[in-house]
């Protein structure tokens, strides 16, 4: 009926990171909010965890249980987040009607599980980068010591402003301030 999608990592409790709507939205919330659930569980031993009918009594998750099966959901079904012998997180499964999945199932839902972990690390690689360039850019252009824009950014905006006043057929000016002793102060 729903899923969604948590990440852990040791010393903090859970992370919604996805929920395909709000149900499942709900559900993610509860687990990360209480810390505990069929994902933190899945993350922690690194196997599905299967609760085929929430009604049934399954202790190993009272109050998710109690509160997802008031919330309408019948059964969920945990795949961890798999990736170099180690978690990410879990992928949620929810249905609002109660029953096992068939093995077939359990391995498709197992390598859906596998996908989006290597989606999930691909995008924070994307980030790491983006942010990595970020840095790499700012430092090229500002002082090292001050963090005041230094003469390489100086010159890419000369360039830029002298571009623009071509385009728009208008003048640019640049105004130099020259400060007395400037030096010992810099010193």
């Amino acid at each position: 009926t729903a899923a969604g999608v948590t990440l852990l990592s040791p010393g903090t409790g859970p992370h919604l990171v996805a929920a395909s709507n709000e149900a499942a939205m709900r559900f993610e919330q509860l687990q990360t909010s209480t810390g505990h659930g069929p994902c933190v569980t899945a993350y922690v031993t690194g196997e599905a965890v299967t609760v085929a009918d929430l009604q049934a009594g399954d202790d190993r998750f009272p109050e998710f249980g109690a509160a997802a099966t008031q919330a309408g959901l019948a059964a969920v079904f945990t795949f961890p987040l798999r990736h170099d012998g180690g978690r990410l997180g879990a992928l949620d499964l929810y249905r609002d009607t109660p029953g096992p999945l068939d093995d077939a199932d359990m391995e498709a839902a197992q390598t859906l599980a596998d996908v989006a972990a290597a989606y999930l690390l691909n995008a924070r690689a994307r980030q790491d980068a983006g942010e990595a360039a970020e840095m790499m850019r700012t430092s090229i252009l500002h002082d090292a010591l001050t963090g005041l824009p230094n003469r390489v950014l100086l010159q890419q905006r000369l360039e830029h402003a002298a571009e623009r006043a071509r385009r728009s057929h208008s003048p640019a000016a640049v105004l130099f301030v020259d400060l007395d002793h400037f030096k010992r102060v810099n010193d």
